[in-house]
């Protein structure tokens, strides 16, 4: 139960924040937010975790509804939103899972819960440290291009080296 309500206080914080970016959009924002949240006590109270990525959609969308009206491809708070994304998300998942009749031992909790935090805090200081670095203004040239194409090929070695 403290999953489920964990979950749910996640989802209207981030609608909350959402909705009051932009109050010309709130009846929209507000509108779809609260048929994700309806979504997200389906999804809790009837295990139908296959409604969870409408949940995400629900309040991701407006979201970027927002960016497009304050003409902006993101604002400040852009890592902190993904963060509560997240964290909802996996929160919920784990609501879903705790309903089967094997109780987990306290040591498979605890770790479980390390696991998240730590999720939830990479996914925040990564998606924090993307938004600086695009943020921050730099000059072209030859070394930014070889720095670039490095990174992209970095990338997909890790992707490719991650399927095996």
């Amino acid at each position: 139960m403290t999953l489920a309500a964990s979950s749910l206080a996640v989802y209207l914080g981030v609608l909350a924040y959402v909705a009051a970016r932009q109050p010309e959009l709130a009846p929209i924002v507000a509108t779809l937010g609260g048929v994700g949240a309806i979504l997200l006590l389906l999804l809790l109270v009837r295990r139908a975790d296959d409604v969870l990525p409408w949940v995400v959609v629900l309040l991701a969308v407006p979201y970027v509804l927002t960016l497009v009206v304050h003409h902006r491809a993101a604002d400040d708070a852009a890592p902190l939103v993904g963060a509560g994304l997240l964290l909802c998300t996996e929160l919920a998942a784990w609501s879903c899972d705790e309903h089967v009749a094997i109780r987990a031992e306290r040591s498979l909790v605890v770790a479980r819960a390390g696991a998240l935090a730590l999720l939830a805090l990479g996914g925040l200081g990564i998606a924090a440290l993307a938004f600086a670095l695009a943020a921050a203004p730099v000059g072209g040239g030859l070394a930014w291009t070889v720095l670039g194409a490095g990174a992209a090929v970095g990338v997909l070695v890790l992707v490719l080296r991650s399927m095996r």
